[in-house]
């Protein structure tokens, strides 16, 4: 054997030796050096996503968004510099002559405040003209960096986070629809939450659309911070043995804003309830109480922390989402 093919031999062992002690160590280093101990026990992200994927997936997905705004941010910077090299100006003046001397018009601002007047608590047009105008400035802002970012084809690739299928009980809590729907959501809420009162809207017009093709759960989430939600959902649940559960429960979060002791019991005459059981429930609700903290527990132990948060067939659904981030999931659960 001459001398070349000796050491192209010897060439090919080392590199096979280098790549084959190299490779696991690359790896090592870019796994997580998160970990627990307990007991004396270590506990992995390996662990937690498998014992609490709802929990990973959150966490996973928070991670994902993150990085997207950071990426976002790096962006901006970085097609500002691009502009501002080929205009000859300094990347803080590129903004600015961009958009050029922009001023909206009495139309534009008296539009935006028709459109946001009910936010705006009543007040008059004069007093928040200053706020609706910085809002349309940056609008037109945002319009010209989504003009730069076309110019100089900005694309992102993040990595998808994988929906977790979890197995999430009814536990014999109020439903709507048929038991052999093909479709069933469990909606963790609370009655005081503005953005579950927010989100009935699109419930409604879920269960609406769908009919008898979805299965509708509602488990109770009274938040501990929302001081009169525990005492509306323990009243709800008194409505129960009366079949007047789900007329109290869109009176509930029609009033989300209002719901003192007194006008709890208001709304629950309202709803056609019969006082004297209705108040002999609410005299007696250690069993309901109990039901609700094991509500609770349930939910914390699927990755709920917050209000509104909705499980079809098992798939997270986090907050007041619009109606299209429903009916994908739905969709594609019904097309199986």
């Amino acid at each position: 054997m001459d001398n070349g093919k000796k050491g192209l031999l010897a060439l090919s062992a080392f590199t096979i030796f280098y790549v084959a002690f190299s490779i696991p160590a690359l790896i090592n280093q870019f796994k997580s050096k998160s970990y627990i101990e307990i007991n004396g026990k270590k506990f992995s992200e390996s662990d937690l996503e498998k014992e609490k994927p709802g929990v990973f997936m959150k966490l996973k997905k928070a991670y994902v968004d993150g990085l997207k705004q950071g990426f976002e941010q790096f962006a901006n910077d970085k097609i500002l510099e691009l502009e501002a090299k080929e205009k000859n100006i300094k990347p803080n003046e590129v903004v600015s002559k961009g958009v050029g001397s922009y001023s909206p018009s009495s139309t534009e601002i008296q539009a935006i405040y028709e459109q946001y007047k009910d936010q705006f608590g009543g007040a008059k047009l004069e007093t928040v003209q200053d706020r609706i105008v910085g809002y349309l400035k940056n609008l037109k802002e945002q319009e010209y960096y989504g003009e730069l970012t076309k110019k100089y084809r900005v694309d992102f690739y993040m990595e998808e986070v994988k929906q977790v299928r979890q197995n999430v009980a009814e536990k014999g809590n109020p439903t709507l629809g048929p038991e052999n729907a093909k479709v069933t959501v469990i909606e963790f809420s609370d009655f005081e939450c503005p953005y579950c009162k927010r989100s009935q809207t699109t419930t409604r017009q879920l269960r609406e659309q769908y009919k008898d093709k979805v299965r509708w759960v509602f488990r109770d989430y009274p938040l501990p911070f929302h001081r009169n939600a525990m005492f509306a959902h323990i009243a709800a649940n008194c409505a129960i043995e009366q079949g007047k559960y789900w007329e109290y429960f869109n009176l509930l979060f029609d009033n989300a804003e209002n719901l003192v002791k007194e006008n709890v019991i208001l709304l629950a005459d309202k709803a056609g309830l019969d006082k004297t059981k209705f108040n002999a429930c609410l005299a007696d609700s250690g069993k309901i109480s109990a039901e609700i903290e094991m509500d609770l527990a349930d939910g914390q132990a699927v990755g709920v922390n917050g209000t509104p948060a909705f499980f079809i067939n098992g798939i997270f659904v986090e907050g007041a989402q619009p109606i299209g981030a429903f009916q994908k999931i739905i969709d594609e659960e019904l097309s199986k």
